[in-house]
């Protein structure tokens, strides 16, 4: 189970870092090592800020400039021209496309991922060839609940076929 158990938190390890430095606070003016993760995200007009109303048809396309702004001050203004909250700007986006990215900000996954490790630290061996968290056998790799959290990862190189669900 561990080696699955490994596998897990090295990928929960990478979405965490990929989510830290989408958020990365260290380009501060004054520094800082700040990586907290914790941001949200939301689409707005550029010219007026108004935050855009998205979702009510599907196929719909966003077939002018937009921008994706922190809900919070966004800290990276070392360019000219971005504001405390910019994050993105684009000249055209699928709808569905920009809700995907907006509802998928690092702070969510900086939450998903303390969520998925504190169900990894529960669903450990026991020492008797069992799940100390369900009892399940460990066999193939670990329980059904760790093997379940392996399965979003099935196209990395280092992921076991042995283990899937």
């Amino acid at each position: 189970m561990s080696d699955l158990v490994e596998f897990v938190r090295a990928r929960l390890a990478e979405d965490e870092s990929t989510a830290r430095w989408a958020a990365d606070y260290r380009s501060r003016p004054n520094g800082g090592r700040d990586l907290s993760g914790d941001e949200r995200w939301q689409w707005v007009d550029p010219g007026s800020g108004a935050r855009l109303r998205l979702g009510r048809r599907p196929m719909d396309h966003l077939q002018r400039p937009v921008s994706m702004r922190s809900t919070g001050t966004y800290p990276w203004q070392s360019r000219p021209g971005f504001g405390p909250h910019h994050v993105l700007d684009v000249p055209f986006v699928k709808e569905g496309t920009a809700l995907h990215i907006a509802r998928h900000s690092p702070a969510r996954v900086v939450a998903e991922v303390r969520a998925k490790r504190l169900l990894l630290d529960m669903h450990r061996p026991d020492g008797r060839g069992a799940c100390a968290g369900c009892g399940e056998p460990a066999a193939a790799g670990g329980c059904t609940t760790v093997r379940l959290l392996a399965a979003p990862y099935a196209d990395h190189p280092a992921y076991q076929r042995a283990c899937a669900i």
